[in-house]
């Protein structure tokens, strides 16, 4: 267990320049942060805010503030041990979608983390990355220069890995190219030393349907079988996660480097289109008061809360904000349009014979929690040491892998029109950018080398599915200019219906895979969610019935593209039309990528941070 977080109090002579001389970073009060004036300010204490936070600090000249709106944690097991994982002490809890007629009218919660760390503390700690052939499509539609190969070093800075034991790879079908990897970042990245031995006969089910094992997943080649690749430190068995690698790191040596934690940026000050700052909020009382940044205002809030700080500041849709009052700084279309996710499927099972332990037994068989809890204890190693009811294995399908009707799918998704898939009244320039998106998603719908879905077992009574690519959009857009008021968050699942024939596809693959003789010795039986239906339009019901719309992987919000098609931020991450004012994290990504986002998020907050040192000479 990590020790306590030490809070240190600022000099009473603290004066605006906010140029602490105590040796640690600091945990300041709001006071202490009111009409204060910093280099940087960041809003929002995440993934990529605690990294930009640490690179930006590493030059003790420059001073920044970090705003979060959750508390630290408090080092529980739940956080830090991964088979005791239950992170949900740290949600936000207050944002419900509105109903989803994709999904049978069902409304849903919108997972978001509310901790210093964000995503990153209560995440499932997988950093996988992208195919390179999804990355050229983010620089087609405007991210030059932020292709597989130019984030490829930044993907090395920005991780500690520690390779497999050799003869334990060899037996687990462990395979990797360290030329990939790096050995001196904040975040340890390992494989979990432990497997359940249904992962195997799962395998074997897999390359029995003709399906490859991944030369390196991590390498630009996305597609394939492969073992699970976490944000494990390895001689810990914790979560390594941007708080230990980005705060907790760094805190003895970093007066200049200022938290702000359980507090909320109500919105960016400006003078003109200048961003002077923000405006800071007590969740409590609701008394606000500002703190100024002389250089930059970055927003590091989520895929949500980035749009939502965006549109109560004045930058967004013209006729959202005057029709609540707000005034408009810019005029941006885009922010809050483009909303992805990745939808999920969960598919029970039970079983005859299966083999013990399996993913389920952690949670069912108190003599193995407790013998693998006494492993843990005294080598931190284990079953522990992987996330509770997951398991190893996991085959990531291009479209073509996953069903031989992929020509008339991808017919389908191109017969579909764009305006159609949006609500009606969507800015042409949306539209222009929408349209623009889909031309490269077909083009990868049709390759072998850009995955459309995953498909995993945890060895215990469910499988799961993911569909990473979904052609559908939502929206996450303000409806009061009250930053305690959740925004709206509309998945608009399977508003292109497309998107429920790769999750058709991605099910019967699923189905082959358990029918195969090494899982079928296990004697399995499908029960949820359709229970073994085969008749097609029956079993669209129960899919549309049991898909979630979301892994967390809320994205795309305030994308990097060109402005014409309703781009937020520029190559450079700056906003459009301001000064000042610049986004950092998962709301920039144009397109969603073909994996979780954690390991391309790393590196792109370490890609800006060089990017904005640069350009203030810092």
């Amino acid at each position: 267990m990590l020790l306590p977080i030490l809070t240190i109090l600022l000099s009473a002579a603290a004066q605006i320049e906010a140029r602490a001389f105590a040796r640690n970073a600091v945990v300041i009060e709001r006071g202490e942060a009111s009409n204060t004036t910093y280099d940087y300010i960041i809003a929002g204490g995440g993934l990529a805010g605690l990294t930009l936070a640490d690179r930006l600090t590493e030059n003790l000249a420059v001073t920044v503030l970090v705003v979060e709106a959750g508390p630290f944690d408090q080092g529980e097991d739940a956080i830090l041990v991964p088979g005791k994982y239950n992170p949900s002490a740290y949600f936000w809890f207050n944002s419900i979608s509105p109903p989803q007629p994709g999904l049978l009218s069902q409304a849903f919660f919108v997972i978001m983390g509310k901790v210093v760390g964000g995503g990153s503390a209560i995440n499932a700690m997988f950093m996988h990355r992208p195919a390179a052939e999804e990355m050229s499509s983010w620089e087609t539609l405007g991210a030059k220069g932020w292709g597989f190969n130019d984030l490829l070093p930044y993907y090395k800075k920005s991780e500690t890995f520690t390779p497999p034991d050799p003869t334990f790879a060899e037996q687990h079908n462990i395979s990797y190219a360290a030329s990939n990897h790096g050995s001196n970042g904040p975040i340890y990245t390992s494989y979990a030393a432990y497997d359940y031995p249904g992962g195997g006969n799962w395998w074997t089910a897999a390359m029995n349907l003709g399906q490859k094992k991944a030369v390196d997943i991590n390498g630009g080649a996305a597609v394939g079988l492969f073992y699970f690749f976490r944000a494990l430190n390895p001689f810990t068995g914790t979560r390594s996660y941007s708080k230990t690698g980005h705060y907790d790191r760094v805190i003895a040596t970093r007066p200049n480097y200022h938290l702000l934690p359980s507090t909320l940026v109500s919105k960016v000050t400006f003078n003109g289109t200048r961003a002077t700052g923000v405006e800071i909020m007590d969740p409590t009382t609701l008394v606000k008061t500002n703190a100024y940044a002389k250089k930059e205002v970055i927003v590091s809030a989520g895929g949500v809360h980035t749009p939502q700080i965006l549109q109560l500041s004045g930058i967004g849709p013209k006729a959202l904000l005057e029709s609540l009052n707000i005034p408009v700084v810019v005029d941006l279309p885009g922010v809050g349009a483009n909303f992805q996710d990745q939808p999920s499927l969960a598919i029970g099972y039970n079983f005859d014979n299966n083999l013990i332990p399996n993913g389920g037994s952690l949670a069912d068989n108190a003599t193995y929690l407790a013998e693998q809890q006494a492993i843990y204890d005294s080598t931190k190693k284990g079953a522990l040491t992987m996330i509770a009811t997951t398991g190893n294995q996991g085959l990531a399908l291009s479209l073509q892998n996953a069903t031989t009707n992929y020509q008339s799918i991808i017919a389908h998704a191109k017969a579909q029109n764009p305006a159609d898939i949006y609500a009606s009244g969507t800015h042409p320039d949306v539209l222009r950018g929408y349209a623009a998106q889909r031309a490269q998603q077909y083009a990868q719908l049709a390759s072998k080398g850009s995955p459309v879905g995953s498909v995993f077992w945890n060895t215990g009574p469910e499988t799961s599915i993911y569909m990473l690519k979904p052609l559908s959009r939502g929206t996450c857009n303000i409806n009061s200019n009250d930053i305690t008021a959740s925004p709206v968050v509309d998945f608009r699942t399977l508003s292109d219906d497309t998107d429920l024939e790769f999750i058709l596809a991605l099910f019967n693959k699923n189905r082959e895979i358990m029918q195969q003789p090494s899982i079928q010795i296990l004697g399995p039986t499908e029960t949820t969610p359709a229970n073994g239906e085969t008749d097609v339009e029956m079993l669209k019901l129960a899919l549309r019935g049991a898909i979630q719309p979301s892994t967390a992987h809320q994205c795309c919000t305030t994308p990097m593209m060109k402005r014409k098609y309703g781009g937020v931020v520029d190559r450079k991450m700056l906003v459009y039309g301001t000064k000042g004012l610049s986004v950092v994290g998962v709301s920039m990504f144009p397109l969603t990528i073909g994996s979780a986002p954690s390991a391309t998020l790393y590196a792109a907050a370490e890609k800006a941070a060089d990017i904005i040192m640069k350009r203030n000479h810092t």
